[in-house]
């Protein structure tokens, strides 16, 4: 009977223990979503801070602006070619196709203005958005 009993009492402080592991697990668990949000948050700002972040996302906008402004010149030659033999198809599609790649950059651009990583960081002389009425960002032969 006390061999029983001694299994018995096992058994329940197996079962008890088990029971306490995954209440505390359910704990953190409600712990964790509970504070997801605010912890989100805080590792957002921290990975925005990073020097790492920092110094990509200042050297991607300089990269963005100096495609953009090489590729409204290269519309502009490519532009000039196309005047000279205007029925050339190649030619056409050069064009057709420095214009499309411009205008993808100054999306890509804006969009990266706007980013939550990235919006802070453009050096002060690069510009908040691409003005596509300026000559030299218009993406059009001038």
């Amino acid at each position: 009977m006390s061999a029983i009993r001694e299994a018995s009492r096992g058994t329940v402080v197996a079962i008890v223990v088990i029971f306490l592991i995954l209440a505390a697990g359910g704990v953190i668990w409600i712990v964790n979503v509970a504070t997801s949000g605010v912890r989100g948050q805080g590792d957002a700002v921290i990975k925005k801070n990073s020097a790492d972040n920092w110094t990509k996302q200042q050297a991607e906008f300089e990269r963005l602006y100096a495609s953009i402004k090489a590729q409204d010149k290269n519309i502009g030659i490519a532009h000039a070619e196309l005047r000279a033999d205007p029925t050339n198809q190649v030619k056409q599609t050069n064009y057709s196709g420095q214009i499309r790649n411009c205008n993808d950059t100054v999306g890509a651009y804006n969009a990266k203005a706007r980013e939550y990583l990235a919006e802070d960081f453009r050096a002060a002389d690069l510009p908040d958005q691409i003005d596509q009425t300026d000559p030299a960002t218009d993406c059009k032969e001038n």
